[in-house]
This record gives C-alpha cells, sequence and structure tokens, in this order.
C-alpha cells in the first residue's frame, strides 16, 4: 500500500510539472518579453513551426494529461490517503478481519484479528495451594493459573499474553494465601469469537476452578474500584466455641491423670476429688450449639459493624492512615449445618472492602472472647485505641470470597448495559460450593484438625500481656469522644481519679502554703507587656501558682489534722 501511494503521488506530481511548463513560458501582462522568444520572432516562419511540432510530440496535450491523472485517481484512492500513517498498534482493538484487497481474511492463516470486547467475569476457585490473587513474580498466584487458560482458549493473544495493562485486567479482590472464593469477578478486553470461549477457558482450567460466564461492560468498567461492598464468609467448627476443647496438651493431660487418679483412689466421696470427677463428667458431655451461643457469638460480632479503625486488625498499618478507617455494614453467626460428619457455621461478613488479614483477625478475636480467654472489653478496645497490641489471626482454610456486589454500577447503566448479578449463577454457585469448598475444609479439618492446632497454640497469655501494656500507654484516650478534649488533659473520662486515687500520699513536713504561693508567683507580669509571649507567659504562672496554693492548703491541713489527733490541748 505504502508502494502504491507513492507511486501515484509520483505520477500525480510529473502531471502536474507537465501542465505547467506552458504556464512558465506564457508572457504575463506587464512584463518584457523574454529574449529567446524576441529571437524567435526574428527567425523564419519555417523554423518555428518546425520547433513547434517538436514540442508537440515531446510534451503530452494537457488534456490528455488530466485524463491521465483522473484514471490513476481511483486506483490510489483505495489505500490510505496520503495523510494518514500506517497503524502500527494493537490491532486486536480497531481492525476489522479485513486484508489489504479488501475481502475477509483468512482465519486459519492467522491473518484474522478479532476485536477485544470488556467484560466482567464471575468464577471460583479453591486457593489451596495458591498464594493469594494477585500475581507476584515467583509466586504460584491465582491469576497466573486465569490468564494460562484464557490464553490457550484464545481469549487473550500470544503478543498480550504476560501484560495485564494491554487487556486492563483487574480483580475485585485479593484473597489471602490458600482462601478460597465462589463469587470472585476479574475485568479484561477478551476476544469473544468463536462463540462459547468460557466452555474453552473451563476446559482448559484445572480441577477447583470454573467461569460462570461473562457480561459485556463498559470500556471505562473497572472490576475493584466499582464494587461496591464484598462479601466474605467464614466456616468455623462447632467443638472451637467449645471452652472444654482443644485446650493445650499440658492441660488435657493434667485433667486425664487426675480423673485417672480419683477413680483408681475410689474417693469420690471427698468433696475436692468428687469436684474433680463432676468435672472430668461434664468434659465428656457434647457440646451444644444452641440459640443461647449463637446470640453471645452475633453480641461479640455485632461490635465489628460501622466505621471503626481496624489498624490492629491488620498488619503494618499504621493507626493514622486513611485507608486504616474500614466500614462494615453487617456481621452474622447462621445455624449449624453437617458437612461429611462435621458441623460448622457460618459467619458472614459484608464491607465495603477489608485489609490484608482483617477478616481472619476478626475471627481470632472473636473466638477468644466466645472461650473466655479474654473479655469482650479487650476485643472493644482494640478497636478504639491507637495503640498498637497484638491480635490472633484464625487459620485460612475457613474463609472464601462469597460475592462481589455492584449496586451503583447497576443503578447506572441499567438502561444501556446488562447488570452485574452473581444471582444469575445461583446454581452453579451452590452447586460449587458443595462439590468443592467445603468438602475441602472438612476433609482438611478432619485430617490436619487446623482448628484445634491453632487453639492450642493460641498465646493468650502474650495477647493478655500486649492488651494490658497498650491501656497503659493509652492512659483512657481510646474512650474519649470528639468534643471532650478537656478530659484527654486530665488523664481520661473521669479526670484522672483513678490515678490520683493511686497517687502516694503527700509527705507531712510539706512545704507551707504562703511560701510555695510566694515562690510561684515570682515571675513578674507588667502592664506594659503586649506581646503574646509574654501573655502566655503570666497565663502559666497564674495556673502554676493556684495549683501550688491548693497542694499547700492540702498539705498544711493535713499536718493540722495530724497535730489535733495527738494533742487536743495544744491545738486549742
Amino acid at each position: 500500500r505504502i508502494a502504491a501511494r507513492r507511486g501515484n503521488r509520483g505520477r500525480r506530481i510529473a502531471a502536474r510539472d507537465a501542465l505547467s511548463v506552458p504556464l512558465h513560458c506564457s508572457t504575463m501582462q506587464g512584463e518584457e518579453e523574454p529574449p529567446a522568444k524576441k529571437a524567435r520572432e526574428h527567425e523564419p516562419q519555417g523554423a518555428s513551426e518546425e520547433i513547434a511540432a517538436a514540442a508537440a510530440a515531446a510534451v503530452p496535450s494537457a488534456s490528455a494529461l488530466v485524463d491521465a491523472t483522473a484514471t490513476a485517481a481511483p486506483a490510489a484512492d483505495t489505500g490510505t490517503s496520503k495523510e494518514e500513517e500506517p497503524d502500527v498498534g494493537n490491532v486486536e482493538d480497531e481492525d476489522d478481519g479485513k486484508d489489504e484487497a479488501g475481502g475477509v481474511a483468512d482465519a486459519s492463516a492467522g491473518s484474522a484479528k478479532n476485536k477485544k470486547r470488556k467484560v466482567s467475569i464471575f468464577l471460583a476457585y479453591v486457593g489451596a495451594g495458591y498464594q493469594g490473587m494477585q500475581r507476584n513474580p515467583g509466586a504460584v498466584t491465582i491469576e497466573d493459573e486465569l490468564e494460562r487458560a484464557i490464553v490457550a482458549a484464545g481469549g487473550i493473544s500470544a503478543d498480550n499474553a504476560g501484560d495485564f495493562t494491554k487487556v486492563n485486567w483487574m480483580r475485585a479482590a485479593r484473597t489471602d494465601k490458600g482462601v478460597s472464593a465462589v463469587g470472585q469477578c476479574i475485568s479484561l478486553r477478551m476476544m469473544l469469537d468463536p462463540p462459547g470461549v468460557i466452555d474453552r477457558i473451563n476446559s482448559k482450567l484445572p480441577t477447583g476452578f470454573e467461569f460462570f460466564g461473562y457480561t459485556r461492560v463498559t470500556g471505562g468498567f473497572n472490576a475493584k474500584t466499582m464494587c461496591d461492598r464484598r462479601r466474605y464468609e467464614y466456616v468455623v467448627p462447632v467443638k472451637a466455641f467449645d471452652p472444654r476443647a482443644c485446650k493445650p496438651r499440658r492441660e488435657i493431660q493434667a485433667e486425664a491423670a487426675l480423673a485417672a487418679q480419683d477413680a483408681a483412689a475410689g474417693t469420690a466421696g471427698a468433696e475436692g476429688q468428687g469436684e474433680g470427677i463432676a468435672a472430668a463428667v461434664a468434659a465428656n458431655e457434647p457440646f451444644v450449639f444452641d440459640a443461647t451461643v449463637r446470640a453471645k457469638v452475633n453480641k461479640v460480632l455485632g461490635n465489628y459493624c460501622g466505621t471503626h479503625n481496624f489498624h490492629n486488625y491488620t498488619v503494618r498499618v499504621d493507626p493514622s492512615e486513611p485507608s486504616a478507617m474500614r466500614y462494615i455494614i453487617s456481621f452474622d453467626c447462621s445455624e449449624p449445618f453437617f458437612v461429611d460428619g462435621v458441623e460448622f457455621v457460618r459467619c458472614v461478613v459484608v464491607g465495603q472492602s477489608f485489609m490484608l488479614h482483617q477478616i481472619r483477625k476478626l475471627i481470632g478475636m472473636m473466638l477468644g472472647v466466645v472461650r473466655g480467654a479474654w473479655t469482650e472489653d479487650d476485643q472493644i478496645f482494640a478497636l478504639k485505641t491507637k495503640e498498637s497490641c497484638t491480635v490472633p489471626m484464625a487459620p485460612e482454610l475457613g474463609l472464601f470470597l462469597c460475592e462481589c456486589i455492584y449496586h451503583a454500577y447497576n443503578a447506572r447503566y441499567a438502561n444501556t448495559h446488562e447488570p452485574m448479578l452473581l444471582e444469575n449463577y445461583g446454581n452453579k454457585v451452590e452447586a460449587f460450593k458443595k462439590k468443592f469448598i467445603y468438602p475441602h475444609m472438612a476433609k482438611t479439618e478432619t485430617e490436619d484438625e487446623t482448628m484445634q492446632t491453632w487453639i492450642r497454640m493460641l498465646p493468650v497469655r502474650q495477647i493478655l500481656t500486649s492488651l494490658t501494656h497498650a491501656r497503659v500507654r493509652d492512659d483512657g484516650r481510646a474512650y474519649l469522644g470528639k468534643g471532650n478534649n478537656s478530659n484527654k488533659r486530665k488523664g481520661g473520662p473521669d479526670g484522672g481519679a483513678a490515678r490520683l486515687a493511686t497517687a502516694p500520699t503527700a509527705p507531712a513536713t510539706a512545704t507551707p502554703a504562703s511560701a510555695t504561693a510566694a515562690t510561684a508567683v515570682t515571675v513578674p507580669v507588667t502592664a506594659a507587656t503586649t506581646t503574646l509571649t509574654a501573655a502566655a507567659t503570666a497565663t502559666v504562672a497564674v495556673t502554676a501558682a493556684a495549683a501550688a496554693a491548693a497542694d499547700g492548703r492540702a498539705a498544711a491541713t493535713a499536718t493540722d489534722a495530724e497535730t489535733f489527733a495527738q494533742s487536743p490541748e495544744q491545738m486549742e
């Protein structure tokens, strides 16, 4: 095309130059005739006629040149115009699938170029064996597996493979290591032809992965930023709520030895030993997750709802960072259910977004409160304080992403685009849970005892010590309202009464009030000083004098009371 365009342009330039030859030779009005013309006028007429005939034979006529130019113009216009440049970008976005002759390109020869369309895809996967969702060089991730299958199915060309920016790839949530999902969403520009791309991708995915379907979305759609809220589910074994179960091994062995001694001695009538046997019998009774236990769990989970600073419930986040503030909409516990003989309950949380390990730490703190390892006040304090304290993190086995919700997007583009709803694939979602998610959790819990091992290894003393030290550093500021700055200066909502009650009593030989006050008010404050620094100095001096006078009066009163108690006559 480039060569043809250059040839046509060269012919047009030659024709234009040829047409301009007689124009340059013509005499303009008001100009002197060239000497050559004057010479020709003096030549014989025969010679002039011979020269004209030779020129006519050498230079074609103007009409012939115009006809030749008109004939060559359509051939030049079949390519791109002379102002256009050849497209060197990504032809998959704009190419119409035609070859240079104007016909349809041969797909078998690889010249066909399908357009990429912006789509969103709902999918599910089992996260065991993968180091999270997001691609990470040197790690085995979910996104690597997904891209490999899409490229093999023809959804992404080999030229664009390995670079997510070329296809505008984005995931809705970054699940952690070992975390599964049944409602994950990704957005990308993907080639959809020939039909059946979802089936081809599923055939290339490993076991435990499934694409439910795709939805055409707007060109500026982003699966992460346009997601209103996310729903996660954490499946907890019922035995984890039993305070008698999952104890440290040394406690279990000590209780078993005590019960064996009582049984061997046969002294069940003794009061102390009878209590030991009763405790052993009570320990053998099955734990029931009834309505009372469920209500307690829901109450503890309800403390997380609302907007809080969750810097203690994540890692490497400073309390002053805006990203530490997160909003949780709901957090509920379901009725127990059985999977392969193991009893579980679901803890479902809905929030705008979550930080790294946040949900696992929320579950870990809740389990400690329900089991009695620490109190509900400790849980709330870790939410309110800006001091750092240790919070346990539950195992990743029971956590999986349930759904990504796009309410705002569906409302805004309801008239032009199909809504993005996971409920359109409800049957596939439930089938995937029952086939892969729940059986994997039940099997792993039965074989490895993941939750029981975590509870036995729970560092209860270290966590309590960390909370105690954080309370000392916090000094009551965690429970202050936004408008009670005066309490912050006084040391807490009680005005520092707790600290004053434990403060040492002033000795009886305190400095007299008059001497203390006289010493304190020796700072000269003159009326002539009008600067701000002098005013501030005067205010500090007066405040110090008042405080010192109060301390002196208190000490003098204590000294007088002691003297009166010793010798009433002398006091009289």
